[in-house]
Formats: C-alpha cells, sequence, structure tokens
C-alpha cells in the first residue's frame, strides 16, 4: 500500500499553532474572510463547529448507510426467499412456501440490514480517511495530538500579499509559532517558493 502520507508529503505547508481553540476559530473565521484559502485543520480533540468555519459540507454518511442498509435488506430477503422456495422447499409447521412467509423472514432480514450497514460505513471510513494499512499519519507539529491546535496552508496557493496578510491575522489571532514544512514528494509550482 502506500508507505507516505497521502496529502502532506506532496505539499509545501505553512502551519500555525495555537493552544486554545477560540483563537483557531477566530483566525479560521477572519482567513476565510480574506479569502485565503484553508489546506487543513488539526486538533486533539473536537472543536464545535470548526467545520462549518471552514466551509466544510455536511457529510453524505447518512447516504451511504441508507444504501449499505438497503443492501443488506434486499440480499437477506434474496437470501432467505431462494433457499425456501426454490433451492431446497420446506414445510415448517404448516408454514406457506411462498410469499406470504415474509413475516417470518423479518429478523433475518433485520439482521442482515443491520450487518450490511455497520461493515459498509466501516469500510468506506477506512476508505474515505486513507487510513489504509500502512498509511503515515498526517503530523506536522508532535503536539498536535496532546495540546496543540494546527491550522495550515499550502504555500503553493499563497502568493506574497496574501502570505503578508496570513502572517497578520495569525499573529493578531495569537499563535504561538508559524512553521513552513516542505513535503518530501512536493513539486514546486512556482507559488512562495518560487
Amino acid at each position: 500500500m502506500f508507505c507516505f502520507s497521502t496529502s502532506i508529503n506532496k505539499r509545501n505547508l505553512i502551519y500555525g499553532v495555537f493552544d486554545d481553540e477560540n483563537n483557531l476559530m477566530h483566525t479560521v473565521e477572519e482567513v476565510r474572510e480574506n479569502g485565503i484559502e484553508i489546506f487543513d485543520c488539526y486538533t486533539p480533540f473536537p472543536v464545535h463547529h470548526l467545520d462549518t468555519a471552514m466551509g466544510i459540507n455536511r457529510t453524505r454518511l447518512s447516504i451511504a448507510a441508507f444504501l449499505c442498509g438497503l443492501t443488506g435488506f434486499c440480499l437477506g430477503l434474496l437470501l432467505q426467499f431462494y433457499m425456501m422456495v426454490f433451492d431446497w422447499p420446506m414445510n415448517i409447521g404448516g408454514k406457506p412456501s411462498d410469499y406470504h412467509m415474509l413475516p417470518s423472514m423479518v429478523p433475518v432480514v433485520f439482521e442482515c440490514t443491520v450487518l450490511f450497514t455497520a461493515f459498509g460505513l466501516a469500510f468506506l471510513f477506512f476508505f474515505r480517511n486513507k487510513m489504509g494499512h500502512g498509511v503515515r499519519p498526517d503530523i506536522l507539529d508532535l503536539r498536535q495530538t496532546d495540546d496543540h491546535l494546527l491550522i495550515a496552508f499550502d504555500t503553493d496557493n499563497l502568493n506574497a500579499l496574501n502570505r503578508n496578510k496570513l502572517n497578520e491575522i495569525l499573529n493578531k489571532n495569537g499563535v504561538l509559532h508559524i512553521h513552513e514544512y516542505v513535503g518530501e514528494y512536493a513539486v514546486n509550482t512556482g507559488g512562495a517558493h518560487a
């Protein structure tokens, strides 16, 4: 599989380190108002409404859950109907062997629905978040998993004017440190490093 981070090792980043989530939120809002594109925010704990402030759309996970559950429902129904009507029809206690036996299929169909939903969402979660075996996590600062919050910007998307404005915004909102990260596999496209 992958032996490197799928997102940061291909980029040149500038990131600010914060110790307070309110300062991070104010920075995100002000940066977005100035039209500067945010690459990502890294936090060791959930910061409520950070996704909304960053402009991230609501997840479509509920649609995926419905589709996985519908698949489990249909396959559970098909499995039982095929086995009890076509493959090996049995007369158990005088129960019919046609579509009239649907009420007796409810428990198995329900369990198949839950099973497919749970496993489908687990696989989708790992696939969508690129958390496969061998992928290194995006660690820009060791304390981002402990008590510091980071906001990162792709320097290839920043011009000199935006970079000066960004430094001004970060310093105004109480940034502890501003660092640069040069990705191992990054290609210089003529942005701030040109």
